[in-house]
């Protein structure tokens, strides 16, 4: 904790305002990575998305935790839940106002495309759910900011 502030409950207009943008090449193409916090089951959960060039569509994501129930929610962290966002797009066809990115309980897509959402870790609903509510939340809050990169 610094000066007072728990850094997963800051949402000051001056936090807001200084959101890093990783950029990285990668075999000759560049990638934008934005950083995401949020909170799961038992503690603080976090993680990266890595973007293509377009920043539409997913090159992949890292995620790990603080205190998830380890063979549940701790399965964020395992190559086989990470792996599944890759390829995966930002946007529902024709919107690029809204995030769609989701992480979803099997047989709860409703209208979401097979392109838009992962299945959330079996057992884990709220972790699953923290995830989700971290992915859409970081990635509307860099939408400005990917939109300046666009190709």
């Amino acid at each position: 904790m610094i000066d007072g502030l728990d850094g997963f409950k800051v949402d000051s207009k001056e936090f807001k305002e200084k959101r890093p943008l990783y950029i990285a090449n990668i075999d000759g193409e560049t990638k934008y990575i934005v950083p995401m916090t949020g909170a799961g089951l038992w503690g603080g959960i976090w993680g990266y998305v890595a973007l293509n060039e377009d920043c539409e569509t997913v090159f992949g994501t890292y995620f790990s935790h603080e205190s998830e129930t380890a063979g549940l929610g701790a399965r964020i962290t395992e190559e086989w839940f990470q792996t599944s966002f890759n390829g995966k797009k930002l946007y529902a066809d024709g919107d690029t106002k809204t995030i769609a990115l989701s992480v979803v309980k099997k047989g709860k897509e409703g209208t979401l495309s097979e392109a838009n959402y992962v299945n959330g870790v079996t057992g884990a609903t709220l972790t699953s759910n923290g995830v989700n509510e971290m992915i859409q939340k970081s990635l509307a809050n860099y939408q400005d900011i990917l939109d300046t990169y666009k190709k």
